[in-house]
């Protein structure tokens, strides 16, 4: 074997080990600070990403904002290194995958899948594009009902809205994702969901209460 071919493999050894040692070391720190962080009935590690203001019982809470209850602050909520593989039994996202530019959700959903232990659940909740389409022509196709549904609240940074998804887009992007069920969860009968979201909150306009989430949950 020639030496460059030898340089080439010796390289390629010595990035594999260096990406095993630091994957074992990443591991084990992260197993030393879970005993500190909360658990889910049976012990299940609950991934509660872009939680806000929400501190829900049983779940680790991931947010940008540093609020008291967070327990990991992450400018990056998208790329959360410090978790290793295969750590969650249920990742949790409420009104935060349209923040994500519509360029980067699918990198966004392989970082959910690679949080996710197998049999692991992904649930989501996105604004639907097919209510706020419902929303405008129920209010006479004025542009200002559906501006903050469709665009984000835009009252701080991370507040702007980037992607839409209606249910045939948003299954159709799981599933290139590799995650095999999606089905619909319903918040008002739903394992690990005792909280009040935007996940069943209503969009009020002239009097009436429109719904305005597409509540989705898909298995690893």
């Amino acid at each position: 074997m020639n030496p460059p071919v030898l340089a080439r493999r010796g390289s390629y050894l010595v990035r594999r080990a260096t990406s095993l040692v630091l994957s074992r070391w990443s591991a084990w720190r992260w197993q030393g600070r879970l005993a500190r962080l909360p658990r889910g009935a049976g012990g299940r590690v609950l991934l509660h990403i872009g939680c806000g203001e929400i501190d829900a019982p049983g779940f680790i809470n991931i947010d940008a904002r540093p609020y008291p209850h967070v327990h990991i602050v992450a400018k990056n909520l998208y790329r959360l290194t410090m978790i290793p593989d295969e750590s969650a039994d249920l990742v949790y996202m409420c009104h935060v995958l349209e923040h994500v530019s519509h360029r980067s959700v699918m990198e966004t959903l392989r970082e959910m899948w690679r949080l996710l232990k197998r049999g692991g659940v992904l649930r989501i909740s996105v604004p639907d594009f097919d209510h706020v389409i419902a929303l405008y022509r129920a209010s006479g196709e004025q542009v200002v009902a559906i501006e903050q549904p469709l665009m984000g609240g835009q009252d701080y940074p991370f507040n702007f809205h980037y992607a839409v998804f209606n249910r045939a887009h948003l299954e159709g992007l799981l599933r290139a994702t590799g995650f095999d069920l999606v089905r619909a969860w319903d918040p008002q009968h739903c394992e690990f969901h005792d909280f009040d979201d935007w996940a069943s909150r209503r969009v009020p306009w002239s009097g009436r209460e429109f719904p305005i989430s597409l509540n989705v949950e898909a298995v690893k």
